[in-house]
């Protein structure tokens, strides 16, 4: 598996925001943001596509839009990180990092 970085809420700079990542296979989404549990709006959005047991509703900032557009278009930067090795805050979750290493071995 591959995940191309595509960015983050540009409203929170810190590490734990709402991201936008694209499979560099298949083209699908991921998306990283709060997930809703307001009833009223799990209601609303089921009443037009029904909410199966495994899926979720993630709502993203309006201010993602723009980075949300780039997904779509695919004018991202491939293999973009948002922190190198050398700076990662959490560094024994730098999965990608590991995985690069034991590559080149």
């Amino acid at each position: 598996m591959a995940l191309d970085f595509v960015g983050v809420d540009p409203a929170n700079p810190d590490d734990d925001c709402p991201a936008v990542w694209v499979d560099s296979e298949s083209g699908d989404f991921y998306f990283q943001g709060e997930s809703v549990t307001d009833p009223d709006v799990l209601a609303w959005i089921n009443s037009d596509s029904r909410l199966k047991e495994t899926e979720s509703v993630v709502r993203l900032p309006a201010a993602m839009a723009q980075i949300i557009m780039e997904a779509a278009r695919g004018d991202y930067e491939r293999d973009r990180r948002r922190f190198t090795p050398e700076n990662h805050p959490r560094p024994a979750e730098d999965v990608r990092t590991r995985r690069e290493q034991a590559e080149l071995r």
